[in-house]
């Protein structure tokens, strides 16, 4: 999902046809020439108006003010409201407000009428920033306006620039609006229900194109386009300095390629184990018949946060990563708060419902013993210590699992599926990791959860807090309980 969105006015969110192309052929009129009817005139939709009067009517500079004067004279009075809303733009822009985007106008038509069209159809609310050109003639290209647009909406969030811009897009019908995207390097959506010529928005290197206002929507806050989220991945290449591996074409490397981190996780958790357990042998022997819980659980902690530490080592410089949310300061109580209002609910109602089923279920098929053996594994040990507990399930572990499944796999086959079948099989594989039914179940559940979390917030940090509540509600009542 984009969090930051200009649209252009005319031919994106309006369509102005009667109401420009009647005051067009009313300064015509004025101005002693012979006007076609007004469905020739399309062609003075989108761009600066000084320029669609010169080139087409070859005026010169005079003659270009005086039919732009005589122009607002008859938009002034009336053709402003000679204007209609696209069905479902009012629905769409709703939608993206309820989920944090910031939002702006980047319209060449002068700022005063943009204002007063978006509040006649009552869409005025759902902007941050409204930018058009000025009454005297200044701020007419459409990179200026792109440009001064995106500077005051970049001021609205957090986060640096090459951030912003990778979550940002520009949508508009004419290649002035793919140009003005393209100069300030953020992604550029045609919408081809517009007034463009055939062909102009790809041959003006367009990202995307929406034949319908729903194809724009999920465009914008549905599932990412493969060819979008490639030159967005070139523009983190150059903004964040690192290099993205290209997908391979054949499918056996593409399913290596998508599970290799795994396999590097696997490889150099086996191997930290190893490690782990002859460098703390000694102590072992010392502990055993007492305290052999407690240096367990230590030795966990050191194996987890140094396998932690090398993937990030690894792969920082391959894979591009969000860690901290572009929220506003005012939001972050009310969304920590509700991220782990959400963990922790979650977690006591799965565990509810799973265990009352297993218990239900289980017996029928097989012995008790064994039976008794799934509960076990479904819970944490009540032997634990509370603070090494604490450190291992609530912070470390939670950070371990999230690099893997919520950062390296969710980029890797990011980058080869849509977005809802991606959640599916990262949860999947969390599922998998578990190593046991009542205990897949859940984490599959909540992988789910913690999915759609990273790619709502665009960051790790947000299923990391869920990830880390549901622990720490679990970890807390096995040991109290």
């Amino acid at each position: 999902m984009y969090k930051y969105i200009l649209f252009d006015l005319d031919g994106t969110l309006t369509d102005p046809k009667e109401g420009i192309c009647a005051s067009v052929r009313y300064a015509l009129g004025k101005c002693g020439i012979k006007a076609p009817d007004i469905d020739e005139l399309t062609c003075f939709i989108g761009p600066p108006l000084k320029d669609s009067f010169t080139e087409f009517f070859h005026m010169d500079e005079d003659e270009t003010a005086k039919a732009i004067g005589y122009y607002r004279e008859r938009f002034n009075d009336v053709g402003w409201s000679e204007n209609v809303v696209y069905p479902g733009i009012p629905e769409l822009l709703k939608e993206a407000k309820l989920k944090g985007a910031h939002m702006a106008i980047a319209s060449s038509k002068p700022t005063v009428f943009v204002e007063r069209i978006l509040k006649h159809f009552k869409i005025f609310r759902y902007f941050d920033v409204v930018v058009g050109s000025e009454l005297d003639g200044s701020r007419s290209k459409k990179e200026e306006v792109v440009e001064e647009a995106l500077k005051q909406l970049y001021a609205k969030g957090s986060g640096d620039t090459a951030e912003k811009k990778a979550l940002t897009a520009m949508v508009g019908d004419r290649k002035f609006d793919i140009e003005g995207a393209r100069a300030q390097d953020v992604d550029a959506i045609g919408v081809s229900y517009g007034y463009q010529e055939p062909g102009e928005l790809s041959a003006s290197g367009a990202d995307a194109i929406a034949a319908t206002v729903e194809e724009l929507k999920e465009l914008l806050l549905g599932g990412e386009d493969k060819d979008i989220r490639q030159r967005r991945i070139k523009r983190m290449e150059k903004d964040a300095a690192i290099k993205v591996p290209a997908v391979p074409d054949q499918p056996f490397f593409r399913a290596l390629y998508m599970l290799s981190p795994f396999v590097v996780y696997f490889v150099v958790i086996q191997l930290m184990w190893q490690l782990m357990l002859r460098l703390t042998k000694p102590m072992a022997v010392l502990a055993s018949g007492s305290d052999t819980r407690s240096l367990s659980v230590l030795i966990s902690i050191l194996v987890s946060s140094a396998t932690a530490l090398i993937l990030w080592l690894v792969f920082k410089k391959r894979e591009y990563m969000h860690f901290l949310p572009l929220w506003k300061k005012d939001e972050i109580v009310k969304k920590l708060l509700y991220i782990i209002f959400l963990g922790v609910a979650l977690s006591a109602v799965l565990n509810v419902v799973l265990n009352s089923a297993a218990r239900f279920i289980v017996p029928r098929i097989m012995s008790e013993e064994e039976a008794g053996k799934i509960f076990d594994a479904a819970s944490y040990d009540h032997n634990t210590p509370l603070l090494p507990g604490l450190v291992l399930y609530v912070l470390v572990s939670p950070l371990l699992e999230e690099l893997i499944f919520r950062w390296l796999l969710k980029e890797r086959i990011g980058r080869i599926f849509t977005k809802n079948l991606t959640i599916v099989l990262t949860a999947a594989f969390f599922g998998f990791y578990h190593g046991n039914i009542l205990q897949g179940v859940y984490a599959f559940l909540c992988g789910l959860v913690m999915g759609q979390l990273v790619y709502k917030e665009e960051a790790l940090i947000a299923p990391l807090i869920f990830h880390m509540s549901a622990n720490a509600f679990i970890f807390l009542s096995t040991y109290f309980s």
